[in-house]
């Protein structure tokens, strides 16, 4: 799927943005760039880690502009009740142009059928796109 952001300040800034689906093209090396300079707090300095994360996720979408990548999507979903949204990262001079929104879009698109969760501020900045508040979630935080 080929797009190019509409409220681009200008289209040399963004030019036209690639959504791929799937782990091809990335590595941990990619993944942890990416994350570190969005900024998106996750365990970048184990790479095993971090690609395990990626194996086991139900969908991966990555936004590409010519071969860079300049965001990924990163959801865990049983394909009947409940997709989660567990990462959304945008490099940050592509920020503000839409990329976000486009895959978020592109994860609705494919799960289609299931309610999507979404944590914390990623629901606000996003709440335009039909994100709702719940008050009924608690959440058990890792055991180290």
């Amino acid at each position: 799927m080929r797009y190019t952001p509409q409220h681009a300040a200008s289209s040399d800034a963004t030019g036209e943005i690639e959504i791929r689906e799937g782990l091809d093209g990335l590595t941990p090396g990619r993944i942890a760039v990416l994350y570190r300079r969005a900024p998106l707090r996750r365990p970048v300095s184990d790479p095993a880690a971090l690609w395990t994360m990626f194996e086991h996720a139900s969908l991966v979408l990555t936004a590409w502009k010519s071969s860079r990548l300049v965001g990924i999507a990163r959801v865990l979903s049983d394909s009947v009740l409940y997709s989660y949204l567990v990462d959304l990262a945008v490099e940050p001079d592509v920020q503000g142009v839409g990329i976000g929104r486009l895959l978020i879009q592109s994860v609705l698109d494919r799960c289609r059928g299931t309610d999507l969760l979404v944590r914390g501020h990623l629901g606000r900045m996003f709440k335009h796109e039909g994100l709702q508040p719940v008050t009924d979630a608690w959440v058990v935080p890792a055991r180290k």
